[in-house]
């Protein structure tokens, strides 16, 4: 028989009073959130702040997925900022039209679209340091670490929750749901119960509502067993990490907001898998790529793949990381000149200019076209394979592609190359300058 947790309200607010002031979680001058459902955990941490003497603002999230009882949770959070007299803030989300735009779970969406919010609302807190606490416990901690192991994880994922996240508290991880409710029953405070945490088709709510208690039948204090296992996995993880990075570091170099790794060194590191995982999931991959990634190491060059964020792209001996962005515009018209255009990649002027014997100076990305050659529109665009023009002082054509590996450019640097057209002929690769012998050395 599972033995109940038998803390009595004095208590819990003396443990909860103890652990927040041994953490250092805030200090009397920040100003706090709470996000609140109005589920059993949010309303506990409510009535232990408030005990304390603590302010807070309720902050509480409508996703409009349960009809009128999502409206029932946003009423009864309302009444009890009333009760407490505390601020309250709420907002309703179009939640499956998100999910419907971004194609991604329900879950993944409402998570998303409530962090975005608490980031808005401690963004618009004012002068101060502010914080959002959200009421995640320890029984939340167990259910993570089952959670992530099974759908597979790095060593961070098993440390299950953390305490802070930047500017979110969790202050009532050690603290398990049994307490907590005992505590609610002493205190005789009401909540609201979600409906959908009935259910087992979330993922979530399977691993809580049957897993775990299966688990807790054979090996009794099992959810202790797990957060305690969850502690030493943080501290092993700091550790690991300090390892696994200080190898990583020195076959790594990082430009702007581009990051290479040297394919050579990288390939060498033993167990190469989870060299890979550390050095590629902080930008999105997912261990289910680490394969593919694997193979980029003896791809060809111009071979890549993506996460939602970024790609990695096979440049010779490196595994170049760059964010994506969206695409600029394939191709631009000038039909006027002066014409003047700027970019995140590139800033493009085109002007007449009197030729004289200083114009035809070399100019680090300048390019002198003659008029007779030029007729409007020009098209500026990006190069393709086949294109090819006659560089000033050549009988020859050149093929862009040729030229682009004769200046040494990284397939980065290729990809992003534009060209001038005028008349469906290439009057200029735009921001290239070579030297006469790196022109004729090839032909």
């Amino acid at each position: 028989m599972k033995k109940e947790i038998a803390h009595t309200r004095l208590e819990l607010e003396e443990l909860f009073v103890q652990h927040v002031s041994k953490e250092k979680f805030w200090k009397p001058t920040d100003r706090l959130f709470i996000a609140c459902s109005g589920g059993l955990d949010s309303v506990a941490l409510v009535h232990l702040l408030h005990a304390e003497g603590q302010t807070a603002t309720l902050l509480h999230c409508n996703f409009q997925l349960r009809g009128e009882e999502s409206n029932r949770d946003e009423a009864f959070v309302r009444s009890l900022a009333e009760h407490v007299k505390w601020p309250f803030r709420s907002i309703q989300f179009n939640t499956e039209e998100e999910v419907l735009r971004t194609g991604k779970g329900i879950q993944e969406v409402a998570r998303d679209l409530r962090y975005a919010w608490f980031n808005h609302m401690l963004d618009d807190a004012g002068t101060g340091n502010a914080f959002v606490l959200t009421a995640h416990q320890a029984n939340d901690v167990a259910e993570t670490l089952v959670f992530n192991f099974f759908r597979g994880t790095g060593i961070k994922g098993l440390h299950g929750i953390p305490a802070r996240s930047g500017r979110v508290l969790r202050p009532l991880l050690p603290f398990k749901r049994d307490a907590i409710h005992a505590y609610a029953k002493e205190k005789q405070f009401t909540w609201v119960d979600d409906s959908s945490n009935l259910s087992s088709d979330y993922t979530r709510n399977l691993i809580r509502n049957e897993l775990l208690p299966l688990v807790e039948e054979a090996f009794p204090h099992s959810v202790d067993t797990l957060v305690n296992t969850a502690k030493h996995m943080e501290e092993t993880e700091s550790i690991f990490r300090a390892h696994i990075h200080q190898h990583l570091n020195k076959y790594k170099k990082v430009k702007a907001n581009e990051t290479s790794f040297a394919v050579k060194a990288l390939a060498l590191l033993q167990p190469l898998d989870t060299f890979l995982y550390e050095a590629f999931v902080p930008f999105g991959f997912s261990s289910r790529q680490i394969h593919e990634i694997k193979k980029l190491l003896e791809a060809p060059s111009g071979k890549y793949m993506r996460s939602a964020t970024h790609r990695i792209l096979k440049d010779r001996n490196w595994l170049r990381v760059h964010p994506l962005h969206e695409e600029e515009q394939s191709f631009i018209v000038v039909d006027h000149i002066p014409f003047e255009l700027r970019t995140a990649s590139f800033n493009l002027l085109i002007e007449p200019i009197e030729l004289t014997s200083n114009s035809l100076d070399k100019k680090p990305h300048q390019e002198i076209v003659s008029a007779d050659h030029v007729e409007l529109p020009l098209l500026v665009r990006h190069w393709k394979p086949g294109d090819y023009l006659y560089p000033l002082g050549m009988s020859k054509k050149k093929k862009v592609a040729r030229l682009l590996t004769d200046l040494k450019l990284s397939l980065k640097e290729k990809e992003q190359q534009r060209i001038i057209e005028s008349g469906k002929k290439i009057v200029c690769v735009l921001g290239m300058c070579w030297e006469e012998e790196s022109m004729t050395a090839s032909n």
